[in-house]
């Protein structure tokens, strides 16, 4: 029953993203910002109901009123690419640390070019890094929240993933709280296999950081609360449906 849910959801996501990229290519006209970017929002939620209705695959989040605090620095727990596409609807639109090298891509680089998505420099060239940081302010200035993924790439459900130090030179730089987000996205859509799994994602929206704190007092709270958060929720089986993937890491965590 997985596998015909998958393969479903495969042919109905594919007739539904064919009107989608017919029209991609407004996307490169001067069109209002607002416009491009209820034609991904659509096209999200769209995908969401599929996922919903076919896999079986929902979410829920928890403390949804500190999503609204903004502007702020997201930091998320990053499992899959299920938190790429829907942060972006989940969140309040927030600009987005990706890696540059999806700014080339003919469709997504497109998009994320004309929402002010910003480039991460995994490098770490000087010059380049300070540019992103500098964009980061400017949408911060604007009112907008940004999301960074301290891992740096997704972990799945590795145990006690690493940060990269780049979160907290952002946390300082841009002198905003800091909203970590932990979640078990990595149990229902892994990265490798090409199966959804029905259940509930549960995405914990946990207590904010305030500014101003050393970058290693920070960076160590940081580590504290989003992976001893993410990690109670990969070992749960609480939301999980008829067919919970459990983690496949048996390490204890320390």
């Amino acid at each position: 029953m997985l596998y015909l849910r998958n393969i479903l959801f495969y042919l109905c996501a594919a007739a539904f993203s064919l009107p989608f990229l017919v029209l991609v290519p407004l996307a490169y006209l001067p069109l209002p910002t607002r416009w491009v970017w209820a034609f991904v929002t659509s096209y999200l939620k769209g995908t969401l109901f599929l996922l919903k209705w076919i896999i079986g695959l929902n979410y829920m989040v928890r403390n949804p009123d500190r999503l609204n605090k903004g502007p702020v620095v997201f930091a998320a727990a990053h499992h899959s690419t299920w938190e790429n596409l829907f942060f972006q609807i989940l969140l309040p639109n927030p600009a987005i640390l990706i890696k540059e090298e999806i700014f080339n891509y003919p469709v997504a680089g497109v998009i994320a070019r004309r929402n002010g998505h910003i480039p991460a420099h995994r490098g770490g060239e000087p010059d380049k890094v300070r540019s992103s940081f500098l964009e980061a302010r400017r949408q911060a200035a604007r009112g907008r929240s940004v999301l960074v993924y301290p891992s740096g790439t997704r972990t799945g459900t590795r145990i006690d993933p690493p940060h990269r130090r780049g979160v907290a030179a952002l946390y300082g730089f841009l002198d905003l709280p800091c909203v970590p987000i932990a979640h078990n996205s990595g149990l229902f859509w892994p990265n490798d296999s090409w199966l959804r799994r029905p259940g509930t994602i549960i995405v914990d929206v946990l207590e904010p950081i305030p500014p101003g704190l050393d970058k290693q007092t920070f960076l160590s709270l940081l580590k504290s609360r989003l992976n001893g958060a993410a990690d109670i929720l990969l070992q749960s089986p609480d939301a999980a449906g008829e067919d919970f993937a459990p983690r496949k890491e048996t390490a204890s965590v320390r």
